[in-house]
């Protein structure tokens, strides 16, 4: 079983970046402020320092708006994300907040490119280099105030940026089998015996649940598995949970339910087969295939009462060592051929452009 890959940022790259406070922010600016010189060519001590103090100017604003702009882009474009990321990312932030905070930085830019041509204008048409100094000082005050104002708003995006860490990269091409059932009903078993090696599976953990992902080959096919426990092994479910299962609901191609018909795994065949009711209402339309497991350990009686149950399943254990399943997965791939989505995979967005 191969591990799926690390999570990754709309760039293709591993979400590591740092988000500054918005004091961080200006002292970077005054840091590029203080290198800014003309040099000796100038002889005129107007023209020098109107020439002096419109490049600081440039080099402040330039810098303040482009950190800006960048800090925008370390977050996905929501409105054109692949619905299974629109719908975990909600499971993890409030997407209207983060809409808003966003929007707040895009607007502060756009503020701050106003009033650097306010200054740049007040500079040149400057009678003395007093006067150009006075006019660089309000600049760099009105500038700093922007800033200042979004510190709370950098905090929000700062504390969301670390929350898309936890989202998965997703092959939306691949055939995915979403894994359900109670827990030690024997999920893991099942998945060791399916792939025929140790099943290595990577874990994002969000809120106090997760989403673990890995794929398989089968019959030259990828095969991308989902195991989510703490979803789909209960039936009751906070707001939450009810958003991140709502994202699976875009990605399964056929949901594996594992039943133990025995009392060992701590849950009745009646409660198990209610969880599996609610699976089907909840993914309506995607094909559940019934997996009684433990068949070698289950009595005839136990087997025959799952049986009874389900109009779509397979007998597994350790003497059938995933065959049943594997055949069961093969014949279903061939009613689903491979997927030709337009969406947008992963975190990605739209091109954009700073001026």
């Amino acid at each position: 079983m191969k591990k799926a890959r690390k999570p990754l940022n709309s760039h293709g790259s591993e979400l590591k970046n740092y988000f500054p406070s918005s004091k961080e922010i200006m002292d970077q600016a005054y840091a590029k402020l203080r290198k800014v010189d003309v040099g000796k060519k100038y002889r005129d001590p107007l023209f020098k320092r109107k020439k002096l103090n419109s490049l600081k100017l440039t080099t402040f604003g330039d810098f303040l708006q482009k950190k800006l702009f960048e800090l925008g882009k370390l977050f996905p474009d929501i409105d054109n994300m692949n619905p299974f990321f629109r719908d975990l990312l909600g499971a993890l932030v409030s997407i209207d907040k983060l809409k808003m905070a966003l929007g707040k930085v895009n607007a502060s830019s756009k503020v701050l490119k106003k009033i650097r041509f306010e200054y740049a204008k007040k500079i040149y048409s400057s009678k003395t280099p007093d006067e150009a100094n006075k006019h660089l000082k309000a600049f760099e005050g009105r500038a700093g105030s922007v800033i200042k104002k979004l510190n709370s708003t950098l905090k929000t995006l700062k504390e969301y940026s670390k929350l898309l860490k936890e989202v998965p990269t997703i092959d939306f091409d691949a055939f995915t089998m979403v894994l359900a059932g109670f827990p030690n009903v024997g999920k893991t078993t099942l998945l060791k015996r399916l792939t025929k090696s140790k099943a290595k599976i990577s874990g994002y953990q969000f809120t106090t649940k997760q989403i673990n992902t890995g794929y398989f080959e089968l019959k030259y096919r990828k095969v991308q598995v989902l195991d989510t426990p703490g979803l789909l092994d209960r039936s009751e479910l906070n707001d939450i949970e009810k958003k991140a299962l709502a994202a699976v609901k875009h990605l399964a191609s056929v949901i594996v339910f594992v039943i133990d018909p025995t009392i060992n795994c701590g849950f009745s065949q009646k409660e198990q087969f209610g969880l599996l009711e609610q699976m089907k209402k909840e993914f309506k339309g995607t094909k559940i295939i019934g997996v009684i497991n433990k068949a070698d350990l289950a009595t005839e009686e136990e087997i025959n009462s799952a049986k009874e149950k389900l109009d779509n399943f397979v007998l597994e254990g350790e003497k059938e060592n995933g065959a049943n399943l594997r055949e069961a997965l093969i014949k279903e791939m061939k009613l689903q051929p491979i997927s030709d989505k337009k969406y947008l995979t992963g975190l990605q967005k739209k091109p954009t452009t700073t001026t």
